[in-house]
């Protein structure tokens, strides 16, 4: 076991926290929810770093990061500013069953459009108003076609979908053998037939944009439909693309923390009470302790997690527990970053109370955490 970082990673997230401590934090602070919107600038900067999708291949215009340090990345994006982790988060989503199972054609067309300077966004539509995790559930269906297919049906809570260059789509082919028949394909955004039905305002995740997708006779060519193949059934793609993404909703969780940890820790070392400052009272300090101690165990669970993937084991119970364990302990880090803060804590528009909401939407994403526990339950029982 090998827990240093290499000096390509530690300048790698030294640049990330120098953008995000100097250019991204002061300007997420100074604005109000409704500038944040459709702001580009934020993804422009990230992608001078070249880091708004990292894991993309160096052949298609990535930096072809593994993702033990993309999640290094994720958990200073995080600490800074929840809501863009998540459009990032998402991105990587999205090009996860492209880098698992996807053509050179459809890798060419694609990849390079969230890469370099101008990079763009997709997004990853899944979840339905019948059910998420319940496939069975599902009701957007493709029907096979002269030259290619017919998309009908809808998608749900889909992030990035207003800005989206293309959409990660999985959908049914047949309604009687739903989860053998389910196939992913990728769509531009543009394609006729696709429509925005539905923006969502969030409370949570400031930046990251939500709607609901339509799909009235959609057309794809036979291009769009990732094949099945040896390796990758179309629930297979599906589970290890949510298999890795659990992880860097485990970094995202563990930034979101950090950020929390680090406002407690300063202000229980400004702030007075009868005499000293507040860390030096016991109960004060022990709190701290705790948050730092479940701070480390979420970070390591997910680098665990992450090492597991880049060297080709199983992980799927590791990235399952790395997504709960620390999903949940931001949330609990959260709250008692708002118990020493008090009454500051509150008030809206503050860091901390934004950073506790998005805290408790984590345990929602990738999954809820009840199905985490059924999945760990299904493999180690």
């Amino acid at each position: 076991m090998n827990f240093a970082l290499t000096d390509e990673q530690r300048l790698l997230i030294e640049q990330v926290r120098e953008l995000c401590i100097n250019e991204l934090q002061p300007y997420f602070a100074s604005r109000q929810k409704s500038e944040l919107e459709f702001d580009l600038w934020p993804l422009r900067l990230l992608g001078e770093l070249n880091i708004v999708c990292p894991t993309i291949p160096k052949e298609y215009g990535g930096l072809g990061l593994d993702i033990i340090t993309t999640a290094l990345v994720i958990e200073e994006i995080a600490a800074c500013w929840p809501g863009l982790a998540a459009v990032i988060d998402t991105n990587l989503h999205a090009v996860q069953p492209l880098l698992l199972a996807g053509s050179p054609e459809q890798k060419e067309k694609y990849l390079p459009l969230l890469t370099g300077p101008d990079a763009g966004l997709a997004s990853f539509a899944f979840t339905e108003t019948t059910g998420g995790s319940d496939i069975d559930a599902m009701q957007t269906c493709a029907r096979k076609t002269k030259g290619g297919f017919i998309i009908d049906g809808g998608k749900d809570y889909v992030l990035n979908a207003p800005q989206a260059n293309f959409l990660t789509l999985f959908a049914m082919t047949n309604q009687q053998n739903k989860k053998s028949s389910l196939r992913c394909f990728i769509i531009p955004r543009d394609t006729f037939g696709v429509k925005i039905d539905k923006y969502y305002d969030m409370t949570t995740l400031d930046y990251a944009q939500l709607a609901k997708l339509v799909f009235n006779e959609a057309f794809l060519d036979n291009d769009a439909i990732i094949k099945e193949n040896e390796l990758f059934s179309g629930y297979l793609l599906l589970s290890q693309t949510f298999d890795i993404g659990r992880v860097l909703v485990g970094a995202t969780s563990v930034g979101i923390a950090r950020a929390a940890y680090e406002i407690a820790k300063n202000y229980a070392n400004e702030r007075f009470q009868f005499g000293r400052p507040l860390k030096r009272h016991q109960a004060v300090a022990h709190d701290l302790v705790d948050m730092a101690t479940k701070i480390q165990m979420a970070r390591l669970m997910t680098w665990q997690a992450c090492w597991l993937i880049d060297q080709g084991d199983d992980y799927t119970v590791a990235s399952a527990m790395a997504k709960f364990s620390a999903s949940q302990i931001a949330q609990e880090v959260t709250l008692k970053a708002s118990d020493i803060l008090a009454s500051r804590a509150y008030e809206r528009g503050s860091f901390i109370e934004q950073l506790s909401r998005d805290a408790r939407v984590l345990s929602t994403i990738e999954g809820a955490n009840n199905i985490q526990k059924n999945i760990i339950a299904s493999l180690i029982l």
